[in-house]
């Protein structure tokens, strides 16, 4: 669960009895996530839904590979950027617009599937 990496970490990275604090580890993530988000996992508060950006701004923020973020949040882990081979380059605007929006549509799903409780990380 991510709130409880959140405060472990908080109280690993402190000193004994001090945990760290959250505006100090909020500092540590580079502007890629912010102290009211951390504020809000470490309270139980938040949805859970994070980006790739949010989960690499908590992995900086807690020191943990980003890996650590997708596992404890229940997410999927991105599989990197796709290159599409150069045949595709001759595919027209219009018809990149097509795939991209199914491609869209294909998360979206998936993304019901983890709102339903359906939590397969890969």
């Amino acid at each position: 669960m991510l709130q409880h990496l959140v405060l472990t970490r908080l109280a690993e990275l402190g000193e004994p009895g001090r945990p760290m604090s959250i505006r100090a580890a909020a500092e540590n993530a580079r502007g890629l996530t912010t102290h009211h988000t951390l504020t809000a996992i470490a309270n139980g508060e938040h949805s859970g839904r994070i980006s790739d950006r949010t989960a690499e701004g908590i992995a900086a923020a807690l020191d943990v590979p980003v890996t650590r973020v997708y596992d404890a949040a229940g997410v999927p882990r991105p599989f990197g950027r796709w290159n599409w081979p150069a045949k595709f380059d001759r595919v027209r605007p219009e018809d990149r617009a097509i795939i991209e929006d199914l491609v869209s549509a294909l998360l979206k799903a998936e993304e019901r599937g983890y709102d339903r409780g359906r939590r397969e990380v890969h």
